[in-house]
């Protein structure tokens, strides 16, 4: 009897489990342009993200999230990439992939909710932040390494890349990781290292992309997350603290990581090409430290938890991360110094160019054997987010991908066919997404 009955149970189940996908795939969702089911968005997607694997050799994740509908969608075997690897596993939506400098996307936030808190002001010096940890953990202060010119910066320069400190990121540091491989350098480290006293410009006045800021950045939260009576360190710091409490469930496969190699917390290998700068060769980089410069790219998670924190970090309708004001400053583009080239906010990069026309905003990912571009696009209120296990000269993928599949989307909510649409990139990152007219095929 009771045989009978477990075996009624499983079929009801499996009947259950079937009614429920049949239904998402055909639910229909309106968008500004139109409606369109999961089902067609979903193959939409789907197509671009098999035609980026086989021109890319790669293995790829991509998630598309709105209020109304989201999904995943993945391609290409994560044990291969760049002609190297086998192809024996297939790759899933909800792979974890190595993020890179996505992770200053939950840095910003995280130092903006401080702000909004009143317990640090933009304007502040930043070693009245980060004195208290250094002191606590070597008897240093800032001044030590960069002199007197460090009392010049601002917490607000170290968010919009206008302090002129150098970055960390260059070729001695690249040769000192390969040579130790799964060596977690930490910030003081990284700091006393491989980072110039010298600033490279008076700050304020210059924009220049660089991980430093982000690194110091998590010692001003690693000093106010400081619990008493507790060990002063870095590892302290709850990344995860950036997330309401009501939505930490909502990110099941997020990890921030403190020490050891990709390969202890992802099966998605790295496949990086030949590193000019530090004469490193192609290679798997799976076994390298995946702390990648702490708060400024230490974080693995699955295309769909990036998309839903992109969404929630952006959106102006309901947010749950950050008020109205602190969102104007993430995506505040203007240079202090009235530069043409208007491409950062505060943890936020300037995507326009990647979709085509109208704004777009998020983050891109460039790390050892990864790269990746997660955007959202405010007029239609979704996000893309794409994530590939290869690192290329060019880091042409992710946003090759995003042009393709916005557009490829855009024609299923419209009912049009899809347009002739590619990605220009004159030398590496930023180019132009075009389609016809523009584009002459």
């Amino acid at each position: 009897f009771f045989q009978r009955l477990k075996r009624r149970w499983l079929v009801c189940v499996q009947m259950a489990r079937w009614i429920t996908a049949s239904l998402l795939a055909s639910a229909v969702a309106s968008f500004g342009d139109g409606e369109a089911s999961l089902e067609q968005l979903r193959s939409a997607m789907e197509r671009v993200a098999d035609q980026m694997r086989d021109k890319y050799d790669m293995s790829i994740a991509a998630a598309f999230y709105s209020p109304k509908l989201n999904f995943t969608v993945a391609s290409g075997y994560t044990d291969a990439g760049l002609g190297m690897g086998n192809k024996t596993r297939l790759a899933k939506g909800d792979d974890l992939y190595v993020w890179g400098s996505t992770t200053k996307m939950f840095t910003a936030p995280a130092v903006l909710q401080l702000v909004e808190q009143g317990k640090v002001q933009l304007d502040d010096p930043i070693a009245a932040h980060i004195d208290p940890t250094l002191w606590a953990l070597n008897h240093s202060k800032l001044e030590q390494h960069f002199g007197a010119a460090i009392d010049q910066v601002q917490i607000q320069h170290l968010l919009h890349m206008t302090s002129g400190i150098q970055d960390y990121d260059g070729e001695a540091f690249s040769k000192a990781q390969f040579a130790n491989r799964s060596k977690a350098f930490g910030p003081v480290e990284i700091i006393g290292k491989f980072v110039s006293p010298e600033l490279q410009s008076t700050p304020g006045t210059k924009q220049m992309y660089c991980s430093t800021n982000y690194i110091l950045l998590g010692l001003v939260l690693a000093t106010h997350y400081h619990q008493p009576d507790s060990p002063w360190s870095w590892q302290q710091y709850d990344q995860f603290t950036v997330i309401p409490q009501a939505l930490q469930k909502a990110f099941q496969h997020s990890k921030f990581v403190m020490s050891g190699p990709c390969s202890d917390f992802t099966v998605v290998h790295g496949f990086m090409e030949f590193y000019p700068s530090a004469q490193l060769p192609k290679q798997d980089v799976w076994d390298v430290s995946c702390l990648g410069g702490w708060t400024a790219g230490n974080y693995l998670g699955s295309v769909a938890d990036v998309a839903r924190f992109t969404y929630e970090l952006y959106n102006t309708k309901k947010p749950t991360i950050l008020s109205a004001s602190s969102q104007a400053l993430l995506t505040n583009f203007s240079t202090m110094s009235g530069g043409m080239m208007k491409f950062y906010g505060m943890g936020t990069f300037n995507l326009d160019w990647s979709i085509g026309s109208g704004a777009a905003y998020g983050h891109v990912g460039d790390t050892y054997g990864y790269q990746s571009q997660t955007t959202y696009v405010p007029e239609d209120d979704f996000v893309i987010t794409v994530a590939t296990n290869v690192e290329t000269t060019k880091q042409a993928q992710p946003a090759d991908f995003t042009c393709l599949a916005y557009h490829a989307l855009k024609a299923a909510m419209k009912g049009t066919a899809v347009p002739h649409c590619a990605m220009i990139i004159p030398q590496r990152f930023i180019g132009r997404c075009v389609c016809l007219p523009e584009l002459i095929v």
